[in-house]
């Protein structure tokens, strides 16, 4: 190990070993929970429903997803010996990337062939690990800024519409919920400035619960999800029979995870922009591997593929507290909801107001690392005007003009009307071209 790597690991385990204090801990973790739960539970839901599975299945599938998300952020803070786990205070939840394909092999070929499709990806990209450094090369700082630029970007519109009252709801575009969604982002962004100490760590959580109790005396909170939860719920592996794994689903799976895997890449962006350290590809080559070992354990478990969260690298910026131990925490909090239904139908309930407020204010630093990150570029060298320029211009349109590429076929469509995907590809392409010495 060279003496800046060396010098790296030091800084790191000075910066995210902060001493905090067990209460705190425990409010910080569960902060984080709220920030990834409404987003990672909406991939469980909506894949039931695209199933037509009835409301037990249903339920059951999201305390599996919360269960395999608390053993994903222990294995990537704590780690599985030397090679498995970056060991940075990353919170994992369910991925919306594979979810297209998930819904195709569900429907055709049935949940065995789903979750045996789930774990085949994870192996096939735990070998895929063994490359990273080679894979690695094709994101340099023009790539993974585009990127990270382009999530921000993407999911603002999801936020405001949340913000609005929730897309299809009847609320939606009414004043109260228009007001109620910028006091909570007032209240966060307030607190974020003025707020001292812890007070100013729990900006997220004050703004959340302050807007869900504004919103119980509006009325539109429903406490009856709550009352009929279970209590306890056994989380049992191979639940729904033992996976069958088939070579075709495998690989369309593994497309999928691919654009997963580019995100987590963009995630240690985002986090060394926050945190002022630079994360080592080795680093990020043991995170990208705890990421499979844990979709591979996902799959055993009845659940989806996970991804790491920049809102909760956002949360970070947010609180300044970047504590492994925080982390380790939400990750425990994580499998005791997965178990006990009741009390994570509480997060449920929150209304999609208070939680467009505190999502947009979180979506607003992943944005900002983007542009920092593209800042650090010296744009009049190295094609890197046209790369940045042409790749965001190709993304944002298939991220807001998807149907454009609905006329291709099923599996190619879902790719390329990924923005995510398209801000990626293009950026990989277009260096590789023009910076091509003939």
């Amino acid at each position: 190990m060279s003496g800046s790597s060396i010098s790296n690991v030091k800084k790191e385990n000075s910066l995210y070993e902060q001493d905090v204090p067990f209460l705190q801990k425990i409010i910080l973790g569960f902060q984080h929970v709220l920030t990834m739960c409404p987003a990672s539970l909406a991939v469980p839901l909506i894949l039931g429903n695209a199933l037509n599975l009835d409301s037990k299945t249903i339920a059951f599938l999201v305390s599996a997803n919360l269960f395999t998300s608390g053993i994903a952020v222990l294995i990537q803070v704590i780690g599985i010996g030397k090679s498995i786990g970056s060991k940075l205070p990353i919170v994992l939840g369910s991925s919306f990337a594979p979810l297209g394909p998930m819904i195709l092999i569900g429907e055709k070929e049935g949940l065995p062939v789903m979750f045996g499709a789930i774990i085949g990806s994870a192996i096939l990209m735990f070998i895929l690990s063994f490359f990273m450094d080679k894979i690695l090369k094709l994101f340099p700082t023009a790539v993974v800024g585009s990127f990270v630029t382009l999530i921000g970007i993407s999911l603002a519109p999801g936020a405001m519409k949340d913000l609005a009252g929730g897309e299809f709801s009847k609320s939606y575009g009414s004043t109260q919920s228009l007001l109620l969604g910028l006091f909570v982002l007032c209240v966060i962004i307030l607190i974020g400035r003025f707020g001292k100490g812890i007070v100013k760590s729990l900006s997220l959580l004050i703004g959340m619960a302050s807007g869900t109790i504004v919103g119980a005396f509006m009325g539109i909170v429903d406490f009856t999800p709550v009352l009929e939860a279970k209590w306890v719920q056994v989380i049992t592996p191979f639940k729904f029979g033992v996976p069958k794994f088939q070579f075709g689903a495998i690989i369309i799976m593994t497309i999928f995870c691919i654009i997963n895997m580019i995100q987590c890449i963009g995630v240690f962006s985002v986090l060394d922009e926050v945190t002022g350290n630079k994360t080592e590809n080795d680093t990020k080559i043991k995170g990208i591997r705890a990421q499979t070992v844990s979709q591979a354990i996902t799959g055993i478990f009845n659940s989806v593929p996970s991804t790491m969260f920049n809102e909760n690298v956002g949360l970070l910026d947010l609180t300044k507290i970047k504590s492994r131990s925080v982390i380790r925490t939400a990750g425990i909090m994580l499998i005791l909801l997965g178990i006990f239904p009741k009390f994570a139908t509480i997060i449920t309930i929150i209304p999609k107001p208070v939680l467009g407020g505190a999502t947009l204010a979180l979506f607003g630093v992943i944005t900002s690392a983007g542009i920092s990150i593209l800042s650090n570029l010296d744009f009049s060298a190295d094609n890197n005007f046209t790369v940045v320029g042409t790749s965001l211009a190709i993304g944002v349109g298939a991220t807001f003009a998807p149907e454009i590429f609905k006329t291709l076929p099923q599996t190619l469509n879902m790719l390329f009307s990924n923005g995510l995907f398209t801000v990626s590809a293009s950026a990989i392409i277009l260096k590789l071209v023009l910076d091509h010495k003939g």
